[in-house]
């Protein structure tokens, strides 16, 4: 004869303990402003480029922009105060460290074995050209200098410092050529805007003139000395290839689709 059965009681969840409920969030630099700083710091002193705050952030995952450009102008302010070797730089539209001018002599014998190159005056003034007049196509560059620059056009695509653009809405749609953020990080500029006024430059040819000494009375020191210095010569531009089997592709332009359509020089 079988025997019934006692009723089951339902059994109620547990409810999570006081301690389970009050248990830190596991740390991370969206919820650790020491550990955001650590990353920071970290990532900006590893990278071979300008990182921007859009990167950064991604990469950290901290959507808010403006708390990544906080944490980041406080370590570069920290970095000035305390005279370090290396600073921040806001540079090509982003952050990177850098060493500073002044130690330049002791790096370069730490690093005498790369390669280092100099700009001839036809590429700095087919440089100078695009990052003014940009963006323009080869016949442009070649009508305000007055010659070909075929093969300074090409030094400056194997360099990186200048790439395809897009092409002219003309009579066979001509390249037309911009500057890059190699370009940008080269020079020190965070964006174009911060290019020197043009209008600011003497062309180099033109000689200082003679004036009497008597017009210098009332004058200070410096700008009397502003005064004679305001010919600008053009400076050979240093540019060290990074260390590597293949410090330049053979492929021009970059991964965005800006590529050369085969060399420049004629056959």
């Amino acid at each position: 004869m079988n025997q019934a059965q006692p009723p089951q009681t339902p059994q109620t969840p547990a409810t999570p303990s006081p301690e389970a409920e009050a248990a830190p969030p596991i740390p991370a630099p969206a919820n650790d402003d020491g550990l955001l700083r650590r990353a920071l710091e970290g990532l900006l002193f590893i990278t071979d480029r300008p990182l921007s705050a859009a990167e950064l952030g991604k990469i950290v995952g901290v959507k808010d922009q403006d708390r990544i450009v906080l944490v980041v102008t406080q370590l570069q302010r920290e970095l000035e105060l305390r005279d370090a070797g290396y600073r921040l730089l806001a540079v090509a539209e982003g952050w990177q460290m850098a060493t500073r001018p002044e130690l330049a002599p002791y790096l370069r014998k730490l690093f005498a074995d790369r390669a280092t190159m100099r700009l001839s005056t036809a590429a700095q003034e087919t440089l100078s050209i695009v990052a003014y007049k940009q963006p323009l196509t080869r016949a442009e560059i070649e009508e305000i200098r007055g010659v070909e620059v075929i093969a300074a056009l090409e030094t400056l695509l194997e360099k990186r410092l200048v790439k395809v653009v897009g092409r002219k809405e003309t009579v066979g749609r001509p390249l037309m050529y911009g500057t890059t953020s190699e370009f940008l990080r080269h020079f020190g500029l965070l964006s174009l805007e911060d290019l020197p006024p043009i209008n600011s430059f003497t062309p180099a040819a033109a000689a200082v003139p003679e004036v009497p000494a008597d017009s210098f009375v009332g004058q200070t020191e410096e700008s009397v000395m502003a005064e004679a210095l305001s010919v600008h010569p053009a400076g050979a531009v240093e540019l060290v290839e990074p260390a590597g089997p293949e410090p330049f592709p053979e492929t021009r332009g970059d991964a965005e689709g800006d590529a050369h359509e085969g060399p420049l020089r004629p056959k």
